[in-house]
């Protein structure tokens, strides 16, 4: 059993997710950082995080769907809670997809901006754990 939830950061932008991780750490979360899907599978699989929260787009590739649908299809991390954020103000115009297909495929996703104020993310992150 852990002090603290543990949230899950991946995004290949590096000086967000320091900033992030400092922000929900000085929270009271605990927070493990990567940049690559591959490494956020193993991660989520070994350590069953309270919270996944990737980035969408990485290039090159893969991105934040993909890493969904993975942790979705495998038994041990489907329960997972996984949410996205994004610097696009409405990813759902961008990616040009049925919301609702979407959501039925990946499960409860939620998207959070980049673009808001850090404690407004550490306040939604802790919302999710919560399951508010």
């Amino acid at each position: 059993m852990r002090e603290k939830p543990l949230v899950l950061l991946i995004d290949d932008e590096e000086v967000f997710l320091e900033i992030a991780s400092m922000k929900l750490s000085s929270g009271g979360l605990e927070t493990l950082i990567t940049r690559n899907i591959t490494e956020a599978l193993r991660k989520a699989e070994d350590l069953l995080p309270d919270l996944v929260l990737s980035d969408i787009y990485m290039p090159p590739g893969p991105n934040g769907w993909e890493l969904a649908l993975e942790l979705k299809r495998n038994p041990k991390t489907k329960q997972l809670k996984i949410a996205f954020f994004s610097s696009l103000r409405d990813p759902w115009l961008e990616i040009k997809a049925d919301r609702e297909k979407l959501i039925a495929e990946l499960g409860a996703v939620t998207f959070l901006s980049k673009m808001d104020d850090v404690d407004v993310l550490a306040e939604r992150v802790w919302q999710l754990i919560k399951g508010e």
